[in-house]
């Protein structure tokens, strides 16, 4: 039997709530109601507080009072809006992963099943007020926002959730509040988050330098490695990384064997001779999943997820030099993180590695591995009664640890929120590649998460990729985007301006061995501009409304030195005004180019960011 629990911050429930009055809850939050759907009667407790960086803070706990362990299977939190709502009004949802859900902008009145997201949903209705709901923690369940018949929404599935007689928990930390500009509600967003989580200072690193995967993608040899490196201390000698990206190991999940056909000294070898070049040695592996062929995986099934059969979920995709059968780590299982941190200590200990790219993050929580296996109707773990979040957590706080806090985490291919508080850095948007479609989608992507930047990790906006099919050998990768395009010199200039302005990490993931020198220029050109503090999306209202709908205004600061970035990456030429950043200055630009300006002004970042913004409205 289904039981439904609901209780609403209204004048029946108030008695339940000393810590507030009526009076005291701004009227757009009145109201407010939770249901939780279990197999047993749920008990729950809200409070609403007043927070000092102005956000509301809206506390739920669900308790179990009674005599029965009891299983949580939805959580659904409605938020009514006692204003007035037309459907043309505008309104965003954030950006929740590396790639597949960007910023969306969208009319109140042209809700879709996309219009949702797990950070935050903002409501524009004037130029000068909006409503805004966000999560700051993502501890055991993921929050969706959206908006439903003139309500804000939130609800997270419950994933099997146990509760014993007398357990309470508490359900995610979810921020309201009723802003007059939408920069500040963000900012303040982000500072709420990185306090929530305990991020108190980032790692201060500027990365620049060489990467295996864009060009030679899984199949590459230590050749490939050193040609590059040499070919990149000609062109960057200040250039201070090399990372090795995936392909290396014997079968996945199996992290401490290597291709036999990489090096005699394996990646120990070719670690020693990027430390002797005064360089971090980066290196890549899949951290939540594993193959059915790798020996782990053969010995240890118990280290691996299960489906409702307790068959152990095997995912079957074809690449193009062979195929993949992925299987799914499950962190719940002591074993499981003890292999991932053995893994860890060799690559770490025994070969000297200090940056790791811990990728395909996604496939730790639920959604992902249910979407991708259609078979897999219910997920069984070693231990059934946390829910997939906590899994992930419990994985991450084994990889961080066996990492250290001192060496270098970046995320990829991860939902942003169960990572924070975990990672020093993070991919933003999806991966790259060598055609002029993926910038404009590449810019949505990262510079969506603007706010995150800075605050809660660092932003990584993947290669630069500036090769078309003459620049190529027969080494390249066979993937179907990565080898024989056609880019224009104008097309790499757009990412190398983007590159400019976004993320503390910057490596090309061309062969330098072969890349034209007017394109090896383009390299030097990024990896010579100074990394950026800060950057903003100005035109935040005007774009996002498709995920190749890319920002066209970018301001960004490095220090006291700011830029301006236009891009135009329609297909026509466009005349830009610049207004507060240049008075009467105008810019011409044709279709698929861009331009990155110095400020010669005496405006401060945070004024003209304020300003400039105002004039896009």
């Amino acid at each position: 039997m289904n039981h439904l629990i609901t209780n609403a911050l209204s004048a029946s429930v108030l008695c339940l709530l000393p810590a507030i009055a009526a009076a005291e809850a701004p009227p757009a939050w009145s109201g407010i109601k939770v249901e939780v759907k279990a197999d047993h009667p749920v008990t729950s407790e809200q409070k609403l507080t007043d927070q000092a960086d102005g956000f509301q803070r809206l506390s739920i706990q669900l308790s179990n009072k009674g005599t029965q362990p009891l299983t949580i299977k939805k959580i659904n939190i409605t938020i009514p809006l006692e204003v007035s709502l037309s459907d043309k009004m505008q309104m965003v949802y954030g950006g929740s992963c590396m790639g597949r859900t960007p910023l969306l902008r969208q009319n109140v009145g042209s809700q879709t099943k996309q219009s949702s997201s797990h950070m935050y949903e903002l409501v524009r209705l004037n130029n000068d007020e909006y409503l805004f709901a966000g999560s700051l923690s993502w501890r055991i369940f993921l929050p969706n926002f959206t908006l439903q018949e003139k309500a804000l929404m939130i609800w997270s599935n419950g994933e099997g959730k146990q509760l014993k007689p007398g357990d309470t928990i508490q359900y995610e930390q979810i921020v309201l509040k009723r802003g007059n500009n939408w920069l500040d509600v963000l900012d303040h967003f982000g500072t709420a988050i990185a306090a929530e989580n305990g991020v108190t200072k980032l790692k201060d690193v500027e990365f620049n330098g060489w990467a295996t995967w864009d060009y030679y993608g899984r199949v590459f040899t230590a050749k490939d490695i050193y040609g590059n490196m040499d070919a990149l201390n000609k062109l960057a000698p200040k250039a201070n990384m090399i990372q090795i990206d995936g392909g290396w190991w014997t079968e996945r999940g199996d992290y401490t064997t290597i291709r036999p056909d990489l090096l005699p000294g394996g990646i120990k070898a070719i670690v020693s001779r990027i430390v002797a070049e005064g360089k971090t040695p980066g290196l890549h592996f899949d951290g939540f999943r594993g193959d059915a062929a790798a020996e782990v995986c053969k010995k240890h099934p118990e280290y691996f997820l299960h489906d409702q059969d307790g068959k152990m979920i095997v995912e079957t995709n074809p690449k193009a030099e062979r195929v993949m059968n992925y299987t799914f780590f499950d962190y719940s299982h002591p074993g499981a993180r003890a292999h991932i941190a053995e893994c860890i200590r060799t690559m770490k200990e025994d070969w000297g590695v200090t940056y790791f790219k811990v990728d395909f993050m996604r496939y730790g929580l639920e959604n992902d591995i249910l979407k991708k296996s259609e078979d897999v109707k219910s997920i069984k773990a070693f231990d059934p009664t946390i829910t997939g979040v906590e899994r992930f957590r419990l994985g991450m706080q084994a990889i961080r640890d066996a990492i250290g806090k001192d060496n270098y985490f970046l995320g990829c291919s991860a939902v942003f929120g169960p990572c924070i508080g975990f990672v020093d850095g993070m991919r933003t948007g999806g991966d790259i590649s060598p055609r002029y479609q993926a910038f404009p989608e590449r810019c949505l992507a990262n510079l969506s998460n603007y706010y995150l930047c800075g605050k809660v990790f660092n932003g990584d906006a993947d290669y630069l990729v500036y090769r078309e099919a003459a620049d190529e050998d027969d080494t390249v990768s066979q993937e179907d985007v990565k080898h024989g395009g056609s880019m224009t010199m104008n097309e790499a200039q757009t990412w190398a301006d983007f590159n400019k302005l976004f993320g503390t990490c910057r490596l090309n993931s061309d062969n330098l061995m072969t890349l034209r020198p007017e394109r090896q220029a383009l390299v030097r050109e990024v990896l010579d501009f100074p990394s950026m503090d800060e950057t903003v999306p100005l035109d935040f209202w005007q774009r996002a409304t498709v995920k190749s709908d890319g920002f066209e205004w970018v301001l960004s600061r490095a220090g006291d030195k700011i830029y301006l970035g236009v891009f135009n990456w329609s297909d026509k030429p466009k005349q830009y005004a610049l207004g507060h950043f240049q008075k009467d200055g105008r810019l011409s630009l044709a279709g698929r180019h861009s331009k990155v300006l110095p400020y010669t002004g005496n405006l401060k970042f945070d004024e003209l960011t304020r300003l400039m913004a105002s004039d896009l409205k």
